[in-house]
């Protein structure tokens, strides 16, 4: 059935719940949950729950919900993501998706980009829902064990992805299955989901512990680091962002510091801490990276221009940072638990979503997530008018252009909202503007707790708001008196961001529900988007063009800015394919490593589980000291025995495979193992129980700090022509081995070591 069928069925069907009493209105929501929960369902049911919704908003908020969010509810209900621009109200449209996969008894994530909205829509949205008999909560991050359970249990919960997902990660983590708060994930309705899936692709969700840092290691690197030379000591690839030691500067190291070879692998340490202080001098730059607030090194998130609370660097980077900025050294976060969000939120059986500016990013949905795109017209023509790039050769010239741009439109009574890509921008041109005598608010990490107050003043007449970007914001701008007589709201980008996305996020901020509005993007050769990646072309261009004062806006020139920003989403596409290339190589480790927890978690039995860690390790030994290859006279008994402190003599003749052998080692063990049972007290299980899952989590947080350091070096391995990829499944496999080795043989001897300590067996089995 086409999109315009049934809106119009929807609509019928709202028209006849209008005149409903509260207790009809009930009747009505009771028999749609019977009839949902029929194996085979009527199609009218989807009509009904969405004609429902639309009534409950009319109730209780006294808002009519147009066919255009009835549109993007629906096509969301179809698993679909849809594009409706900024003011067309999804956050009421997404009450529609909520309720119905509401209805289906498993629980619903209604996922935001930060407290702040999801505190807002759920404040806005709970009565409603409440009213369609849905039980409905908000996950926070201060919210205790038992009350996460309780919000979890909810048909609808309400949250940003960084909590669910950290949620799923400690689940993972606990040692009593009691303690788990997350049902199994089913449904999620991710808002912003561009912002979600796209922007924070490049940073896994990581669960961290404290290890104490290396101060003196880490002053001695920064400062050992400010002494090298780009393109003779390390090269720096703008592209994508990273930097790497030449040999020039690997033989530097190894004489300083006194190493015969850095990657040998008793030098990980130093290799690691010289890379990261590396790191921190070139790539990471104070006031558009971080913020230093307090002493202490604060974290800017790159696509909201905010500060991430409680969030560090990790791998040591934020250690590094400190000790560049001369700051005390924090304690260095450790790796428990990772994954990516691209992984953790294909673990949805059913996932949807809805995004102001989604369709170039359509094809990276589809071949990751399975997802389609659904553009839905707006409920009013789109007024604004959206001027050509204009093009200067340097930024002095295009930043006193631009001052000239908003004095004339400040004089004329038009508010201006200028997008700036970076804390350290929106400063600059304050302080620029301010020397005009023109009165400017400023909104970025500096002051994002005036966040609402600033919004709501932008749309003033004569108003000049700097905002360093302005995706995930969460509010309109609306239009003062008289604004809209004067054109309404100018929006200024500074220059043109890493993807045409972000780009439009900024111009979709004027000319809301068909408001007047402008918006115009001023563009340098010298903005980092052209240096990083196009930075030849623009030198050919800055020396063969005629550069008037008021810039350029040729057709050449505008094909130019499009490149340099296509050659910039496709780095950022490769950078994005290739983590979740890599996470999905972790993740089936991952899924093996939690069944194993899970397994250990919630076994009654734990002395099964040590007998299969000892049967495995037996095996394992055997394989090594009695090989195949070897005459059994050569083979290593002794030392097989004492590896297991058997009671017994292990008796090896001629013709006996190493097979053999491994059945008598398993047989004599048994004995002892029996015996040692027996003698056992009342709480061996339970206390067996939790160091085994301390074991095996020690054994993987080890592995994943190996595997980190791996991932870290993956780009030098391109020299190989082989598929990145495909480099760091082997690797990762040859680790993963290793883990598995390693953790049978960390409980078979921990047990043995016990064993060993009880009196009565000790006679028996280790005299």
């Amino acid at each position: 059935m086409d999109l315009k069928k049934a809106i119009s069925l929807i609509n019928r069907k709202y028209d006849l719940l209008q005149n409903l009493s509260e207790s009809e209105f009930v009747q009505q929501i009771r028999r749609l949950r019977e009839e949902v929960a029929q194996q085979t369902r009527p199609e009218h049911v989807i009509y009904t729950a969405t004609a429902l919704v639309k009534e409950a908003v009319r109730r209780k908020m006294n808002v009519i919900l147009h066919d255009e969010q009835l549109m993007g509810g629906y096509a969301m209900i179809r698993g679909n993501v849809t594009e409706m621009m900024t003011g067309e109200g999804k956050t009421l449209t997404s009450l529609i998706p909520l309720f119905w996969f509401g209805l289906q008894g498993r629980g619903v994530h209604m996922i935001t980009v930060n407290p702040y909205l999801a505190e807002r829509d759920y404040m806005q949205a709970r009565d409603v829902l409440q009213l369609l008999d849905m039980s409905v909560g908000l996950n926070r991050s201060d919210l205790h064990m038992k009350e996460k359970q309780s919000v979890y249990a909810c048909e609808v919960t309400y949250g940003t992805w960084s909590e669910f997902g950290f949620d799923y990660l400690r689940d993972h983590l606990v040692y009593d299955s009691g303690h788990q708060v997350q049902r199994p994930l089913a449904y999620a309705i991710i808002d912003e989901i561009d912002s979600v899936l796209i922007d924070e692709a490049k940073t896994p969700m990581i669960i961290a512990g404290k290890v104490k840092a290396a101060p003196d290691l880490y002053y001695i690197c920064n400062k050992f680091v400010k002494g090298l030379r780009e393109n003779r000591d390390y090269e720096r690839d703008t592209e994508t962002n990273q930097v790497m030691f030449t040999e020039s500067g690997i033989r530097k190291i190894e004489t300083v510091f006194m190493i015969d070879n850095l990657f040998d692998l008793d030098q990980t340490t130093v290799y690691h801490y010289l890379l990261q202080s590396l790191r921190s001098q070139v790539l990471m730059e104070a006031d558009r990276d971080y913020l230093i607030a307090g002493g202490k090194v604060h974290i800017i998130d790159a696509f909201t221009g905010r500060v991430l609370e409680g969030r560090e660097f990790s791998e040591g980077l934020h250690q590094a940072i400190e000790a560049k900025e001369g700051l005390a050294l924090s304690e260095e976060t450790r790796s428990n638990a990772s994954i990516t969000v691209q992984k953790y939120f294909s673990l949805y059986p059913k996932m949807v979503g809805m995004s102001g500016t989604i369709q170039t990013e359509r094809e990276e949905l589809r071949q990751i997530y399975g997802l389609d795109v659904m553009p839905i017209r707006t409920h009013r023509p789109v007024a604004r008018k959206d001027a050509p790039d204009l093009i200067f050769a340097t930024k002095e010239a295009k930043l006193q252009r631009l001052v000239k741009e908003i004095t004339a439109l400040h004089n004329h009574g038009t508010p201006v909202l200028v997008g700036t890509t970076s804390v350290q921008q929106s400063e600059e041109l304050a302080e620029r503007l301010s020397q005009t005598h023109l009165p400017c608010q400023v909104l970025n990490a500096k002051t994002e707790q005036e966040e609402a107050e600033i919004i709501g003043r932008a749309g003033r007449k004569s108003a000049i708001t700097i905002a360093t970007n302005m995706a995930g914001r969460g509010a309109d701008i609306r239009l003062g008196e008289g604004v809209a007589e004067l054109g309404g709201l100018h929006v200024i980008g500074l220059e043109r961001h890493e993807s045409r996305r972000i780009d439009m996020q900024l111009r979709g901020r004027s000319g809301r529900q068909g408001d007047p509005g402008a918006s115009r993007f001023f563009i340098s050769l010298e903005d980092e988007l052209m240096v990083r990646f196009a930075s030849e072309e623009a030198e050919a261009r800055r020396e063969s063009w005629k550069w008037g004062e008021d810039g350029a806006s040729t057709p050449q020139l505008l094909r130019f800015v499009e490149m340099a920003q296509s050659r910039a989403e496709q780095q950022m596409y490769s950078i994005r394919n290739l983590l979740y290339k890599l996470d999905c190589v972790v993740h089936r480790q991952r899924e093996w490593f939690y069944a194993q927890r899970e397994n250990l978690l919630l076994t009654e039995h734990i002395e099964d589980v040590i007998s299969r860690s000892v049967s495995h390790w037996i095996d394992d030994c055997v394989e090594r000291l009695c090989p195949a290859n070897r005459l059994p006279e050569e083979w290593k008994v002794r030392q097989l025995g004492q590896e297991f402190g058997l009671s017994s003599s292990i008796q090896v003749t001629d013709f006996m495979k190493p097979s053999d052998v491994s059945e008598q080692v398993t047989n004599i063990w048994r004995l002892d193992w029996v015996r040692f049972l027996e003698q056992a007290q009342q709480n061996w299980r339970s206390s067996w129980k939790e160091r085994c899952l301390r074991l095996i989590d020690q054994c993987w947080i080890e592995r994943m700090e190996v595997l980190g350091s791996i991932k870290e070096g993956i780009h030098f391995r391109a020299i190989e022509k082989r598929d990145l990829a495909d480099v760091y499944e082997e690797e990762a496999y040859h680790l993963h081995l290793k883990f598995v080795r390693k953790y049978h043989r960390a409980i078979t001897r921990e047990v043995i070591q016990e064993m060993k300590m009880m009196p009565e067996l000790s006679r028996i089995a280790f005299s």
